[in-house]
């Protein structure tokens, strides 16, 4: 690559990185104002609209942005492959799997870290879930969450970070998606299920398996446990299913590893070219610094 060429990809991967960090501040503010107006009696509705508006309010005006902020970075063509039920339900078994994995590493993780600091092991995500009415579950944690999601980490990161390739696009794409959740416990099981996430959009060619994939995963994850009673079988047949899962998910990730396709980008890969940028670096300290505000 000619240090001309070098220059122009770096300022490509810089206005991504740039793109996490605007929809994070616009995050924070949009979180702060709405927490300003709840206090001041002026916010309606109680916590599920204080979910639902943090949710809407944020990935609203940032998505628009940060699409024309990267308007001018190129997209390699993809190649579309049919839609089929049975590939989507394998992808669902590999990714309970993976998220019951990375569940396991990302909770030993963070209550290794509250034990380092002296402080009773919390699980800030259950606790928030569970504090959330099953309507804010079901529209923005299972529907509007995976779509605004995967418009802005497969179809917008890995879509153009593919011009260095799918696989790395996808290894890329999955580690920013991983520190975007900004908590320990998340971002195990959210870097290997934006793997997954990352392959089922390069393989469909579009959008719609990924989306539908991601709000499936979240449904199960999340959404199934207020549907369950309190006491009898469905809640042990649930709790079984994770394993049981996560060994089909295994066996079917091995013995499907060499049919993978990938496809090659117009660029070679280079580490340097995507992370040493004033945009990335930006990005990275910023999703370093809210995890690690979570543990203060």
């Amino acid at each position: 690559m000619q240090q001309t060429g070098l220059r122009q990809e770096r300022k490509y991967c810089a206005r991504l990185g740039w793109s996490l960090v605007l929809t994070s501040v616009i995050m924070l503010v949009w979180q702060l104002w709405l927490t300003w107006q709840a206090l001041a009696g002026r916010l309606l509705g109680g916590m599920g609209a204080y979910m639902l508006l943090t949710l809407v309010g944020y990935y609203l005006p940032a998505l628009p942005l940060v699409f024309w902020l990267c308007r001018k970075i190129p997209v390699p063509p993809r190649t579309q492959r049919p839609f089929s039920v049975r590939r989507l339900g394998r992808w669902f078994v590999i990714g309970i799997a993976l998220m019951w994995v990375g569940s396991l590493v990302g909770n030993w993780l963070n209550d290794l870290v509250y034990r380092v600091a002296m402080l009773e092991p919390v699980d800030l995500v259950r606790e928030a879930i569970s504090e959330m009415p099953i309507s804010v579950v079901l529209l923005g944690g299972c529907i509007l969450g995976p779509l605004c999601e995967e418009i802005l980490f497969r179809g917008l990161l890995a879509g153009r970070l593919a011009r260095y390739g799918q696989k790395p696009a996808a290894f890329v794409s999955a580690l920013l998606f991983g520190l975007y959740h900004a908590n320990l416990s998340q971002f195990c099981y959210a870097f290997l299920l934006g793997l997954l996430l990352a392959y089922a959009y390069f393989y469909t060619g579009t959008l719609k398996m990924p989306v539908l994939l991601h709000i499936l995963m979240n449904l199960y994850g999340s959404f199934v446990v207020f549907l369950l009673p309190e006491g009898g079988l469905m809640p042990i047949l649930y709790a079984l299913s994770w394993p049981i899962l996560a060994i089909a998910g295994i066996v079917l990730l091995v013995r499907g590893r060499k049919a993978q396709i990938w496809e090659h980008g117009p660029c070679a890969p280079s580490i340097r070219v995507v992370f040493v940028n004033v945009g990335m670096t930006a990005a990275i300290v910023f999703f370093f610094v809210e995890t690690a505000l979570m543990y203060i």
